[in-house]
């Protein structure tokens, strides 16, 4: 339960793969204190903390962990005289974020496996959701009509809390049952559910508090939603599992002004965070407009940055816009991982270059994880020549559940797990360079869309976080080329905007592209994490059918 006050004052073990090779290993993870979710909240009862939810007025409650478990230990009893038995599904549909918590947590001491799902999910995303996981329970208020006939809905936490006086005692977990499931995206047809086990969400939450350096006196803040496995996992549970202070704030209270999550972090004394590119990005655009803060931020040690490509350009500027708040030069870390790994594995002190590059290096393995750079034959390349990731370590999965059947993952001819990037290794560190399918030819060079994406957020024009570049034909279109969607700033004529967009791409790339179009917010559809959902924008394109939305990512 000890940890070092100030994150980032420890690093991963160096790598001990063989030079010249794309091959790196974070080292042997030690034991953790805990095996299992339970026991991680049951020891977090001993300590002083809990957490603090700030609701969509900004008002924040806490509840201390003792609280939690409490309240949990209820409404297992209510879900046990329900009928729900160890090992069963349950879906988690609320708004009530502190319900969320509850019935979260509720679920684990029953031995049973939530999957939290975004408030509002209609019917036709729930029978998605059965469709992977299988026959499962619904916790939560206002069920829509026309659930599949798998799901069982419970009702909401508060009937659960009344349903039997008392408590009930928890299941006895082992570190390989199944833990808790979340949603892979489904942008490649019907979203799979990856099954973590305590073992995976244990070992990963220790192996980042080894290699940060975090434990009882962090103090944590989290913007994302809960029912998305970077909040829920990388964050909550990580922080029930170090007994530390942790807070959550409203993800559309944030969205709505930037600058609020780190009035948060100056007001909560926070030393770890985090946030995609496209946060930096509108934090410093908004100072820019002349809104100063009085923050002091010389508490914030590990700004995580990952959940979406990480941009020199955008980090730099963060750095510099914060600085005279007191902002550490190296709070900044960019970061890899996948909801198959647990979340972020993968890390690194960012440090602007000498000269600009074309990517950020995301660091080293997290112990007890290791990456390596493949060809098509999976044969470890050399360093700095680019391939496909893989990855294998205590937290990664190896199989899906489709049906609620597990099904196995990608996986290499001697077990490791197969992503869908690309990426190098230079002076020891892994770069990852974007998706596979994400490659764009341009006047006979590949670009990544995200590249060509920040060249456009250069532009006055345009707003930060606002733009997709991404080639197509893309289901049925017509023609063919590079197609870029973006939100011009306000005051800027959409038609004026597009062909100074036309212009950069042209001068930065060698040809123009194809298709150009200014959209409003309401236009540019986002993942939970605030990333614009590009399979979505491809449906305006000429010729595209219509009708097919991606799931969150």
């Amino acid at each position: 339960m000890t940890g070092h006050p100030r994150t980032g004052a420890a690093g991963p073990a160096p790598s001990t793969a063989p030079a010249g090779q794309a091959l790196l290993h974070g080292g042997e993870l030690p034991e953790p204190p805990v095996g299992t979710l339970g026991e991680a909240l049951l020891r977090a009862t001993r300590t002083p903390h809990g957490v603090v939810l700030v609701d969509r007025e900004g008002a924040g409650t806490h509840r201390s962990y003792r609280a939690l478990y409490e309240d949990a230990a209820r409404v297992c009893a209510g879900l046990a005289a329900a009928g729900a038995r160890p090992g069963a599904r349950v879906i988690l549909r609320t708004a009530d974020t502190a319900d969320l918590l509850t019935a979260f947590w509720a679920c684990v001491l029953a031995g049973l496996v939530p999957l939290p799902v975004p408030p509002g999910t209609p019917a036709d995303g729930l029978a998605e959701a059965v469709a992977a996981v299988g026959e499962a329970w619904l916790i939560g208020e206002d069920a829509p009509a026309g659930l599949p006939p798998l799901l069982r809905p419970l009702g909401p936490v508060g009937a659960l809390r009344a349903a039997r006086p008392g408590t009930t005692p928890p299941a006895a977990a082992r570190p390989d049952d199944l833990a808790v499931l979340t949603l892979t995206s489904g942008s490649g047809g019907r979203p799979k559910a990856v099954p973590l086990t305590h073992r995976h969400v244990i070992g990963r939450a220790h192996a980042t508090a080894v290699a940060r350096g975090l434990g009882e006196h962090t103090r944590s803040l989290n913007w994302m939603p809960l029912d998305h496995i970077s909040g829920i996992v990388m964050f909550h549970v990580r922080d029930v599992f170090l007994g530390c202070h942790q807070v959550h704030a409203d993800t559309a209270w944030v969205r709505a002004d930037p600058l609020r999550w780190l009035d948060l972090a100056d007001s909560g004394r926070i030393d770890t965070t985090w946030a995609p590119s496209p946060a930096f990005a509108q934090v410093v655009d908004r100072l820019e407009e002349g809104r100063p803060r009085s923050w002091d931020l010389s508490r914030l040690r590990y700004v995580m940055n990952g959940g979406a490509p990480v941009k020199e350009r955008v980090a730099r500027r963060f750095l510099e816009a914060l600085a005279p708040y007191g902002l550490p030069p190296d709070a900044v870390h960019p970061g890899w991982g996948m909801p198959e790994t647990a979340s972020g594995v993968v890390d690194s002190v960012f440090r602007p270059a000498d000269a600009p590059r074309r990517f950020v290096p995301v660091g080293v393995p997290h112990p007890g994880v290791s990456v390596r750079v493949v060809d098509e034959r999976d044969r470890v390349l050399p360093a700095g020549a680019t391939g496909r990731l893989q990855v294998t370590g205590v937290p990664v999965v190896r199989a899906y559940l489709e049906g609620g059947t597990p099904r196995p993952a990608p996986l290499s001819a001697d077990g490791w797990l197969v992503t869908d990037d690309l990426a190098f290794v230079a002076d020891g560190e892994l770069v990852v360079t974007g998706r596979a399918d994400g490659l764009v030819e341009l006047n006979g060079a590949s670009w990544y869309g995200h590249e060509i994406e920040d060249a456009i957020e250069e532009l006055s024009c345009v707003l930060p976080a606002s733009a997709v570049a991404r080639a197509f034909p893309a289901d049925g279109a017509a023609a063919s080329g590079l197609a870029v969607f973006f939100r011009p700033r306000p005051g800027i004529a959409p038609a004026e905007a597009e062909e100074r967009v036309r212009e950069r791409v042209r001068s930065r790339f060698g040809a123009g592209p194809a298709h150009v179009e200014a959209l409003a917010e309401h236009e540019l559809p986002r993942t939970a994490t605030g990333k614009l959902r590009r399979s979505v924008l491809a449906s305006r394109l000429p010729g595209a059918r219509r009708g097919h939305p991606e799931r969150k990512a």
